[in-house]
């Protein structure tokens, strides 16, 4: 069976390769290897590309013979692009959440302006709450300060319209 990463440098290897697509729609969740140069990845994407690249680029390191790609590509859908979106509005606005994003509030805004022009485009940047929908229901991966400020994610996430569920997959930093 493989084991997680324990050589510091094969995991910053492996860190760099899955921070080198960073989007709040996307989130590669777990990158571990096996003693036999088996990289194993898995998370959640919205298109097919970033499941592709993410596997092109992992393969580039050094000491990587062969990777098990289990990224879920999300399903294509407006309804979930517009929570996505509306999740991200209400996450990365609020006045307590908004110094996760880069650039702060003003930062989001410059994106949801930006996605009016490009409709279909996801916020890129690195932003330490991911949110991920399919069919409606609304995930949240990544890490946080404080418990309030993950309960607070999670009560903004749960104000879109239309959201079905909320997973709150957030953790605290210690």
């Amino acid at each position: 069976m493989h084991e997680r990463l324990r050589p510091r440098r094969q995991h910053c290897r492996c860190a760099a390769c899955s921070s080198a697509f960073p989007t709040t729609a996307s989130s590669i969740s777990s990158c571990s290897a096996s003693n036999r140069g088996t990289v194993y990845l898995a998370g959640y994407s919205f298109e097919g590309r970033l499941k592709t690249d993410a596997e092109a680029a992992t393969k580039r390191a050094s000491g990587v013979d062969e990777v098990a790609n289990k990224i879920e590509v999300l399903p294509t859908s407006q309804n979930d692009d517009r929570i996505r979106w509306d999740t991200f509005y209400r996450i990365y606005t609020d006045d307590f959440l908004s110094r996760y994003a880069p650039g702060g509030k003003f930062g989001v805004l410059r994106e949801l302006q930006d996605e009016q022009h490009f409709p279909g485009m996801q916020p890129v940047g690195i932003y330490p709450i991911h949110i991920i929908v399919k069919n409606g229901r609304t995930m949240l991966l990544g890490v946080v300060d404080n418990a309030t400020d993950r309960q607070l994610a999670e009560v903004r996430a749960r104000e879109v319209t239309g959201v079905f569920e909320v997973e709150n997959g957030l953790t605290v930093a210690r």
